[in-house]
C-alpha cells in the first residue's frame, strides 16, 4: 500500500507525515493549508482514517474527564473572606 493516497500528486502529505502531526491537527495548531492538506488525506485515506478517529475520540474522552469542578459559591466566598481576613490583620510594614 502507498504512503500516499495520492501518489502522483506532491503537495498532498503522506501517512507518514499525517500521522506526525495529527495531535497538531486535533489540537488546531497548523497552518490552515496544513490543515486542509491534512484533512483532504483524512477524507480519502482508509490507512489514516482510523488512527485520526482513534485518537479524536481519545482526546474527547479525555477533556470530559478532565473537566474541573468549581467549588461551591459559598464555600469560595469563606475562603475569600478568610484570605481577605487573615491579610486584614497583618502588621503594616
Amino acid at each position: 500500500m502507498s504512503t500516499n493516497p495520492h501518489p502522483d500528486d506532491q503537495a498532498h502529505m503522506s501517512c507518514t507525515e499525517v500521522l506526525e502531526r495529527i495531535y497538531e491537527y486535533l489540537d488546531g495548531e497548523l497552518t490552515a493549508e496544513i490543515e486542509l492538506q491534512i484533512r483532504d488525506h483524512l477524507a480519502c485515506c482508509r490507512r489514516c482514517f482510523p488512527h485520526f478517529r482513534h485518537e479524536q475520540v481519545f482526546l474527547r474522552f479525555l477533556e470530559r474527564r478532565a473537566t474541573i469542578i468549581k467549588a461551591p459559591p459559598a464555600l469560595r466566598r469563606r475562603i475569600m473572606q478568610m484570605l481577605i481576613d487573615e491579610e486584614a490583620s497583618r502588621p503594616l510594614e
